[in-house]
Order: C-alpha cells, then structure tokens, then sequence
C-alpha cells in the first residue's frame, strides 16, 4: 500500500475532526503525560494521533504508518519536516510512555452520541439505538472453559 493518498487524507481527516488537537493537549496534560525533554521526535501529541492511526491502517506496519500519519502531521504543523521516521523500536518505547490514559482521557472530552433526541429512527421508545459499525478485532481462540 502506497502512502499520502485521498484515502489516507480522508481517513485521517476524519480522526483530526474527531481528536481536535486542543482535545489531545488536554488530555496530555491532565494525565500528566507530557514530553520528558523538548525537541523530541515522538512528542505525546504525536503519539495519541498515532495509536488510533494504527486502527486506520492495520495492515501495514509500524513505519508505515508513521510514514503515512507524519505527511497528514505536517499539513496540520504538528510535525517538524526535518524529523527522520523513527523506527519500530523508538515507536514502541513512545506509545509505552504515553500510555492509555490519554487516549482515555481524549475519549472522555470527544465521544458524545451523534443523533439528537428528534433525530428519525435514532431511539426505539426510550431507548438509543447504537451500532458500532467497521470495527473488527481479531482475537486468539482460546481453550474452551466448562
């Protein structure tokens, strides 16, 4: 898979509309998670875009996918051009920093329903309708517990 095409573009528009960067400082900051020296390549901001960023491509692997969040990163001035893709290693030390809590945390601040109350076919009486749609996880099977 190439990288910086319209469906990257688009995809990860759509995770900078729904993690605006005021969000993502937020979260850094209330969760403590802030970068431990200045001028790092792997600064938290860039990190909590970069895990659901792995979601978005889960076929190619980690390079790869910083390749393609760091062209989207430059356009929104979140990442300096002169900056080298880290490697794999680098990358799993920097999420190992970040942690979840931020990405926690920038959940909290972002998801909200998207229907309203007079939104047609949105609730069934009193109940929300909700679907989770494009979302597949594979698991490991596991021994069957009696």
């Amino acid at each position: 898979m190439g990288s910086g095409g319209l469906a990257d573009s688009v995809s990860l528009g759509v995770l900078a509309a729904a993690m605006p960067r005021d969000a993502v400082d937020t979260a850094i900051a209330v969760t403590r998670r802030g970068a431990k020296r200045s001028g790092g390549k792997l600064p938290p901001h860039v990190m909590a875009y970069y895990v659901p960023a792995l979601a978005l491509f889960a076929e190619d692997d980690y390079e790869e996918v910083f390749t393609r969040l760091a062209a989207t990163l430059t356009s929104w001035g979140c990442w300096d051009p002169d900056w080298d893709i880290p490697t794999a290693g680098g990358i799993t030390q920097a999420r190992q920093r970040l942690g979840a809590e931020p990405l926690a945390e920038v959940f909290d601040q972002v998801a909200v329903p998207v229907a309203e109350e007079f939104t047609q076919g949105a609730f069934l009486g009193s109940w929300r309708l909700m679907s989770i749609d494009g979302l597949e996880w594979d698991t490991p099977d596991t021994a069957v517990v009696s």
